[in-house]
């Protein structure tokens, strides 16, 4: 298994199938997925389609979603890296809710980005939310992203963020 990155806290590293259950667990939170899509909770088969694409991203080109884990206690946190499966280089983020609030999802994402850009070389990245996930919002301006478009998913309007040297005529679906 290979570790990405580490922070003081978070390890940032491939998934296993041994995720699985607290990835499900995680999907299943209706809190947790209330911005994510549909806004509806997943189910266990989701998870585990979720993580065979991520480990055949691994296996195929070594960056997807990368598996947040606490250094300390080894728990699965969440993810934070990108995927393509839409179109555009989406980066995204998700945790559980016990480590909402704490800063991690700033620490995770800063060094996602870190490995996206300086170890495989992405670019064109855009990061998507409901204009009402104001916690995802701050965590891209923290980044230094600004908002570079609009979209819709689902009926409900969405901001794209990006950066804008990277998008210099704005962002379109």
């Amino acid at each position: 298994m290979t570790i990405h990155a580490r922070t003081e806290r978070l390890i940032l590293r491939d998934w296993t199938t041994d995720d699985t259950d607290s990835y499900a667990a995680l999907s299943a939170d209706p809190e947790v997925m209330r911005h994510i899509g549909d806004g509806q909770p997943r189910d266990h088969a989701y998870a585990e389609d979720f993580i065979k694409r991520m480990i055949q991203h691994q296996e195929t080109r070594g960056w997807m979603r990368f598996a947040i884990e606490h250094q300390e206690t080894g728990e699965l946190m969440g993810f934070s890296g990108f995927d393509d499966k839409n179109g555009p280089l989406d980066f995204g983020w998700r945790l559980s809710r016990p480590f909402w609030g704490g800063g991690y999802g700033f620490e995770a994402s800063a060094a996602a980005l870190w490995v996206g850009q300086n170890t495989f070389g992405l670019t064109k990245i855009t990061a998507q939310s409901y204009p009402e996930n104001v916690g995802s919002i701050r965590i891209m301006q923290k980044m230094g992203m600004s908002q570079i478009g609009d979209s819709e998913e689902f009926g409900r309007p969405l901001v794209v963020y990006g950066f804008p040297a990277e998008w210099p005529d704005g962002f379109k679906p």
